[in-house]
Formats: structure tokens, sequence, C-alpha cells
């Protein structure tokens, strides 16, 4: 059985201020930190991330944040974890990926930028569930663009995997394009953080500006 952390202030404070600090442009690196455990413990770190998926997990009553961990090691080998936007989870009887129910559907756009029938209505990091209207049999496959809110769009390859009388349908996706998917969860970790806003520490203002 997994154990339960429980986060102080201060760590959730620090795992904020990591995610809300922008990269600068002459560097692509994400949120993280440089680590130095010694030689050995560097390089079990280093054997480690070579050989399994790392990732930060932080626990609460109702949610679970899994945060993608990468390891690198520079000319100097020093080390730095950088913290990628998480998965987030619903706990209960079975765990299963958090979807958000959008308040204004997005739509799913053709190659040339025109909408297509679909529209978006719930969105996780690996499905959407999708209003085909009652007119059309939903597509078993599709391959469109989603545009998040201030951002733009992204290409989605999707699989049909369930459908409903209402003309609604669940589709796994997938992204093609490198970072895509890290996109849609750092939109959804955003969306997440207004909605449950009693998950979120007390942030000073020199933080949060």
């Amino acid at each position: 059985m997994m154990a339960t952390n429980v986060l102080t202030k201060a760590e959730l404070r620090y795992i904020h201020k990591l995610m809300r600090t922008p990269c600068d442009a002459s560097n692509k690196e994400g949120p993280g930190f440089h680590i130095d455990g010694g030689g050995k413990a560097n390089a079990l770190l280093l054997q480690l991330a070579t050989q399994t998926r790392l990732t930060f997990e932080a626990q609460f009553d109702e949610f679970c944040m899994s945060f993608p961990l990468q390891l690198n090691e520079d000319e100097f080998h020093n080390l730095r974890l950088q913290l990628a936007p998480p998965t987030i989870y619903e706990r209960g009887p079975t765990m299963r990926t958090w979807r958000l129910q959008l308040e204004q559907p997005l739509p799913l756009l053709e190659e040339d930028g025109e909408e297509s029938p679909l529209s978006v209505h719930e969105l996780s990091p690996d499905s959407l569930v999708v209003d085909t209207s009652h007119k059309r049999r939903a597509p078993r496959h599709f391959h469109l663009q989603l545009a998040l809110p201030g951002e733009g769009s992204l290409q989605i390859n999707a699989r049909r995997i369930s459908e409903a009388r209402d003309g609604m349908a669940a589709y796994e996706v997938e992204f093609p394009e490198g970072r895509d998917a890290e996109r849609v969860r750092s939109f959804l970790y955003a969306q997440h953080q207004k909605l449950h806003p009693e998950l979120q520490p007390e942030l000073p203002d020199d933080l949060v500006n």
C-alpha cells in the first residue's frame, strides 16, 4: 500500500514557486534545482534515472499529483533535477486521472484552422470527452488540433474508447509533437489550482507577482 506523504506549507510553497517561475528565453530548462549528494549518491541517482521513470508524488485527501522528474548532468558532473507539470489523479477505490470539465467547450480544429464539427467538453492528459453532435456517428479515429485558451493549437491523435447516447464520446489521445503533452498538463495544473484553492498554500505577494 502506498504511504501518504503530508507536505508542509513550506514544501507546497516551494513547489508552487518552482512551477510559477518562468523560463528564461535563452534557457529552456524547466523549473528545478541543483543537487549534490556526493559521488556515490549522484552515481546512484544517474543510474536510477537511466533505468526508470522518476517522479515526485504529492498526496492529498482527494487528489494525488505526480510530477515527472528529469535528471541532467553537465560537463562538470553537476546534477540538476528538473520538475515538469504534474499529472493529477483523483483518489478513491480506484485512482484515476483527473478530468477537467470545461465551462466553455473547446473546438477541435482542422489542419487549415477551421473549426471541425467536434468540440471538447472534458480534458485530461490522456483523454477527451467530445461532443460529436447527434447528427453524426462518433469517428473511430481522428487527427485534429486543439487550441488551449491563450495558447497556440497543438496536434492530437485520438482513438474512440466509448460512446454515449447523448452525442458524447470518450477518446484516448496522444500528442505527436514534443512537449505538447507537457503543455496540456501545465494547463490542467493551473485550472486545478483555480478550482481547488483550499489545496494551495498562502503565497507571499512577491512570489505571485
